[in-house]
């Protein structure tokens, strides 16, 4: 098995937005105990995520919205930014290398040193707009990273595959519209954000699920769908928000997936890589899932086949 580069740091743990909001430390301890307990950790590399620079986060986010969010950081407590997504005095710095990790790894495939990169980072990013936050996101850690990889590197094509059960509003608004990049998106319909009420961007393709949607559709979608998409467009890079919050166990949606459904996701994301010449790399960031053992179960069986 090829290894996969795997990116978190200590700052993730110390983001906190309150009791009682899902988005919590423990999803990533979760992930940690069964990558360590399944064996996973034998086929990643493990790196420590940096701080993502003013310069990546200037490239999606406005001036106004950085400083806002700067100034927003509290000393001590909790301070609310909207009804679902609040800081504490560690959320600012936790965004930040949340998108670094996202950074680094563009730049570790791009210079050659692995293929294929998992980002185990909080907060998630895919809510995130150009001028504000929601949905437990503040930095769009995809979206940053796709611009990071068209700037820095100057690519040409970059696809990004979301197959969080949510809509990737964050990501359409800031990627919306251009040529170099792809959004293949999956999502429940009549969910949050409420993607069916949202204009599909010319560079999109929306996937939507009804309630009670099987794994099967999801599979055929990739198979019919965005495989041939991806083909047809050729990505240099191929980024992914990946949130695992369209599993059956979880309660704050209504599709039925489950692990295998997400393996298949890696092992196809891998196979469309490979039969790309110019493809450089997988990219993935962990969006949403907030039932603690199917997130763990399924990020799991993700990222070991990245690593097949």
């Amino acid at each position: 098995m090829a290894k996969t580069a795997f990116f978190t740091h200590e700052a993730f743990l110390k983001h906190k937005m309150g009791d009682m909001n899902p988005e919590s430390p423990a999803r990533l301890e979760k992930i940690n105990e069964l990558m360590f307990a399944s064996g996973a950790d034998d086929y990643i590399e493990k790196h420590t995520a940096v701080r993502v620079s003013l310069s990546d986060m200037l490239s999606a986010h406005d001036p106004d919205y950085i400083q806002y969010l700067s100034r927003m950081s509290p000393q001590e407590g909790v301070t609310v930014i909207n009804e679902d997504t609040a800081m504490n005095p560690y959320t600012w710095e936790a965004a930040q290398f949340a998108a670094g990790a996202a950074c680094a790894a563009v730049d570790g495939v791009m210079e050659g040193r692995f293929q294929r990169a998992f980002c185990a980072v909080r907060p998630p990013g895919h809510h995130a707009y150009r001028d504000h936050s929601g949905g437990f996101c503040f930095l769009n850690n995809i979206a940053i990273a796709a611009l990071h990889a068209l700037g820095v590197y100057h690519l040409k094509r970059v696809a990004v595959v979301d197959f969080d059960v949510h809509h990737g509003d964050g990501t359409s608004d800031i990627l919306g519209g251009r040529e170099d990049v792809l959004i293949l998106d999956g999502f429940q319909n009549a969910l949050y954000p409420y993607a069916h009420l949202h204009h599909c961007p010319s560079n999109a393709i929306y996937s939507a699920f009804e309630e009670g949607t099987e794994g099967e559709a999801l599979r055929k979608t990739m198979d019919e769908v965005w495989f041939p998409a991806l083909t047809d467009y050729q990505p240099q890079l191929i980024l992914v928000s990946a949130g695992f919050d369209a599993h059956r166990e979880e309660d704050q949606a209504q599709l039925l997936m489950i692990e295998k459904d997400y393996a298949f996701l890696g092992r196809r994301l891998v196979n469309v890589m490979e039969t790309l010449p110019d493809c450089k790399g997988v990219v993935a960031c962990l969006e949403g899932g907030y039932s603690m053992s199917s997130l763990s179960r399924s990020s799991v069986s993700f990222v070991r086949q990245l690593a097949s």
